[in-house]
């Protein structure tokens, strides 16, 4: 049961997620339903949005079972409630991930959405370059709000 794969998709995404829950403890309260056009998410739940959705990923990556879509969103009145739901996510996705086998990752997927057919490592791959794309959304929302110092991992 090899994992070496399995382990640096981990590792890589972790690094990202950590900055994202950085990033979200530095944004006040007033911001929480800020959206910067017609039609955007609003900030608190584009980050839940991120979190719900890499599990989703890893978790179907895991199993095989699932459906992908939009995973549910709370009504949070707060950051600190945000960065809750999103640490929780991260401890499950992390457990998730810590189990996944690099077997498991070459298990053929078969989707309804032709890109996403095929071993199931192209799913967690999605699902890291999803995390990175909101992310980046989420810097840009935290500097359009006024935040002046950001996180970065490097």
């Amino acid at each position: 049961m090899i994992k070496e794969q399995a382990k640096q998709m981990m590792n890589q995404w972790l690094k990202h997620r950590l900055v994202l829950e950085e990033l979200l403890k530095w944004i006040p309260d007033e911001h929480i339903n800020y959206k910067p056009w017609n039609g955007a998410m609003a900030l608190g739940d584009l980050a839940q949005h991120v979190a719900g959705s890499t599990d989703m990923f890893v978790t179907i990556a895991k199993t095989g079972k699932g459906k992908i879509g939009f995973p549910p969103i709370a009504k949070c009145d707060t950051m600190a409630e945000v960065l809750d739901i999103v640490h929780s996510l991260t401890e499950k996705t992390k457990a998730i991930y810590a189990s996944l086998t690099d077997e498991e990752l070459e298990i053929e997927y078969d989707s309804p959405h032709p890109n996403l057919k095929g071993p199931r490592f192209k799913l967690v791959a999605i699902a890291n370059d999803h995390e990175i794309h909101h992310k980046g959304q989420l810097f840009t929302y935290a500097r359009m709000v006024g935040i002046q110092k950001l996180p970065f991992f490097i």
